[in-house]
């Protein structure tokens, strides 16, 4: 049985200046302080501890994974890190029936090298394994896998309540590797094995790519499928501090971070692209292809209940100016309903001849996003420009340029 007190929630947007200029960028975030006992299962071990449980941030969008083959693929870039890495995720699932991959720094198919994968165990608890050139696969916090290095556990792992967490894993150049939940560090280790370089694959989030190199028992297991939600999954190229990692909990994600090397919110809510809001601009995909797929998981679009709290509902209508701004070739457009409309966003060339419809369509009150890839109403791409976007709902009318590179 867990106890639990609702702390106040609080709101935190992007300020994107009418200048050029950013302000600092979050997103609307709420959590739970936890006064309990919880029962940790942790392969055999159990722990009876008192834990900050996180509650989902108010969201525009998350993605529901199937367990089965659904994914999210980003097409390999130089920019992807192998051996010194943070990637951080809000993730939501009940206890799965084998390991639930979240972010993996996939397999390639000439090396078979993993390089690192962070995801949950069959018995629910935060694992991350890395995979060295050697095709050597070493598991934390348990160290279960081939041995290498020491670990402390000083929390409880248990992630798998069917609750929102906020899941991270951090190594640095020295070899010492952290794992956190909530914001808080649970575990940590020192003189751990090295991720492989010699790693070409694409990126995958909900799955592991590919097959995965053998365990210390020569057998190959299965690809690890996530079967629940996960939302904001980001990653660094360099390994970040406890400080900030209990600041990407609490306030949200620096989109303008130059260690920052990907960062998709899922805020789109429809389409097959997810953008990448770093200045990496990895965009990926749902699926195992650009195209509607099997492979491809369910945008799940959060309602505004009527038991939100208020300041998570607009209070007045509002459009956001696009970011990234410039952009090539996709950008999102950020808007605010205060209440269930009709609505309506068209882009235009400067002579005002209709480019696209992005949305068409009665929506409720809420943050929403829309994201836009440059093509026009038959699917071709358009040239570079000036545009101009344009939201219609009910009475409130508002326009805005943006600027597309090639």
């Amino acid at each position: 049985m867990i106890i639990t007190t609702k702390s106040l929630k609080f709101l935190a947007t992007t300020d994107i200046l009418s200048q050029g200029g950013l302000g600092a960028s979050t997103r609307p975030l709420a959590y739970l302080l936890t006064v309990a006992v919880t029962l940790m299962v942790y392969g055999n071990a159990q722990l009876m501890t008192a834990e900050q449980v996180a509650e989902r941030p108010g969201s525009a969008s998350s993605l529901r994974f199937d367990g089965t083959d659904d994914r999210v693929t980003v097409p390999y870039d130089a920019s992807f890190p192998t051996e010194v890495f943070t990637a951080s995720a809000w993730i939501k699932l009940a206890q799965p029936t084998g390991r639930a991959a979240i972010i993996a720094r996939g397999e390639d198919d000439n090396s078979f090298n993993l390089s690192w994968q962070l995801y949950v165990t069959q018995a629910g608890a935060l694992e991350v394994m890395l995979e060295d050139s050697n095709e050597q696969n070493y598991c934390y916090p348990l160290n279960n896998c081939a041995p290498m290095g020491t670990c402390t556990v000083t929390g409880n792992m248990f992630v798998a309540d069917d609750a929102w967490h906020h899941v991270a894993v951090t190594r640095d150049a020295t070899g010492v590797l952290a794992l956190y939940i909530d914001g808080e560090k649970r575990a940590g280790c020192e003189g751990t094995g090295v991720p492989s370089s010699n790693n070409f694959q694409d990126l995958s989030i909900g799955c592991t790519f590919g097959s995965i190199g053998p365990p210390p028992d020569g057998v190959e297991p299965p690809i690890w499928f996530f079967s629940g939600l996960i939302d904001e999954p980001a990653m660094w190229n360099v390994a970040l501090s406890d400080m900030q990692i209990e600041d990407v909990f609490s306030v949200g994600i620096d989109p303008l971070s130059t260690e920052l090397v990907g960062y998709w919110p899922f805020d789109e809510g429809m389409g097959q692209v997810v953008a990448d809001l770093s200045q990496a601009e990895n965009d990926g995909f749902l699926g195992e292809t650009p195209e509607v797929d099997s492979a491809d998981p369910l945008w799940e679009v959060a309602p505004v209940s009527a038991g939100d709290s208020p300041e998570l509902k607009p209070e007045t209508f509002r459009l956001e100016q696009n970011h990234p701004n410039p952009f090539n070739p996709i950008t999102t457009l950020r808007y605010d309903l205060p209440e269930n409309s009709l609505v309506n966003i068209t882009i235009y060339d400067m002579l005002g001849r209709q480019i696209k419809t992005l949305v068409n369509q009665t929506q409720d009150a809420g943050y929403r996003s829309v994201i836009w890839d440059a093509t026009n109403d038959y699917g071709k791409a358009v040239s570079a420009g000036i545009y101009l976007y344009q939201i219609q709902a009910g009475e409130y009318l508002q326009t805005k340029k943006m600027v597309l590179l090639k």
